[in-house]
């Protein structure tokens, strides 16, 4: 008699033999379908994760040669001297300036391209997880955000203002970030209202207009005091170069659309979408759909004319830059990590990568 049988038998000892025996014979039924259902479930769990495991390291080859292309590029852009020249300007004056701005261009887009790709094969699987993959995943999430985040923007930029105006900066972080957001709403909503995208390019009395009005939203979000009128006044032009950062966010909807316009749906094989190649991409940016070629001018604004040895509190696109370099490079030591033995990440661009990481740190 199996070890079920004996627990079963001990509760039932004092029913007639007949209702011992049904009772047994339920009971052990019972438990098998329960440890059957236990066992197919364990069983579909682990043929998920090893799906979910697959699906990663079919995407992680394109993956790695797309993250070292762009690594590459942006240690040159933020180490070499003179690095990312081709990048300021409106106008590029050589054949060569072109290509590496729109090279710039294409590394970024193709790497979002392989990101979303990955994004909709992993779509109606099921939301589990192997341990590499989520490694790999909070790397690509790091990614993500240093396009798209830019509250630490928004926080410098009332530390600023508090200063100038001399506004009580015991404030606690918490309200200052509060006060961040209020006054990036409204400085925003004033601009579109008044057809600029500059608060420099305002008319005297619009500056003096959208100090005073910032500053009583940001005192009111901090819970102080006012700023006096003759401060704001005297302090406007100051105050307009605060305001006057230039950013571009590429938030993370936007990212998604930028990767769909990058992706063609595969040969018949192991991948389900795969990314134009840069001839395609020329041809987008020179002769495609208005509604694609929009996306691609949203993500140029983050390289368009961007100098990056510039005054960083004047130009958050540099430090926006900086902080894919870096999740870039996260990225590369993610993939490598994620799978030693088959990675195709070389020597060199893994050391590379590493220096990056242990530089930002310090």
């Amino acid at each position: 008699m199996g070890e079920h049988h004996i627990i079963v038998a001990k509760a039932v000892g004092g029913l007639p033999i007949q209702v011992q025996t049904a009772l047994i014979a339920a009971t052990v039924s019972l438990l098998t379908v329960v440890l059957g259902e236990a066992f197919l479930r364990m069983r579909t769990r682990r043929a998920a994760k090893q799906t979910v495991r697959e699906t990663y390291q079919k995407y992680a080859d394109p993956l790695a040669l797309s993250c070292t292309d762009l690594f590459w590029r942006l240690r040159e852009v933020f180490n070499a001297k003179g690095g990312g020249f081709y990048l300021k300007g409106k106008v590029h004056l050589t054949k060569y300036e072109h290509y590496k701005a729109l090279s710039t261009l294409y590394r970024i887009a193709n790497l979002l391209g392989w990101i979303r790709a990955l994004r909709r094969e992993l779509l109606f699987l099921p939301r589990t997880d192997p341990e590499e993959a989520e490694k790999l995943d909070s790397a690509l999430q790091r990614f993500t955000l240093a396009l798209a985040e830019g509250g630490h923007i928004e926080v410098r930029r009332v530390e600023s203002l508090m200063r100038l105006w001399a506004v009580d900066e015991g404030a606690s972080p918490e309200a200052i970030g509060r006060a961040g957001v209020q006054v990036d709403r409204r400085l925003k909503s004033y601009l579109h209202e008044n057809g600029s995208s500059n608060p420099n390019d305002l008319s005297e009395s619009g500056k003096l207009q959208l100090s005073q009005l910032l500053a009583s939203v940001m005192t009111e979000a901090l819970g102080c005091q006012s700023v006096p009128v003759g401060v704001v006044s005297e302090t406007c032009n100051r105050a307009m170069a605060y305001l006057s950062v230039g950013e571009a966010w590429i938030y993370r909807d936007w990212q998604a659309a930028i990767g769909d316009v990058m992706l063609r749906e595969a040969q018949p094989g192991a991948r389900l979408f795969e990314v134009i190649g840069y001839k395609d991409f020329e041809k987008l940016c020179k002769e495609g759909q208005e509604s694609d070629r929009v996306w691609m001018r949203r993500l140029n604004a983050v390289i368009d004319d961007l100098d990056i040895h510039g005054d960083r509190s004047r130009d958050a696109r540099i430090e926006q830059l900086s902080a894919v370099y870096i999740a870039t490079a996260e990225m590369i030591r993610a993939l490598h990590l994620a799978d030693p033995k088959r990675s195709v990440i070389s020597s060199a661009t893994l050391n590379a990568a590493n220096v990056t990481l242990t530089t930002s740190q310090t």
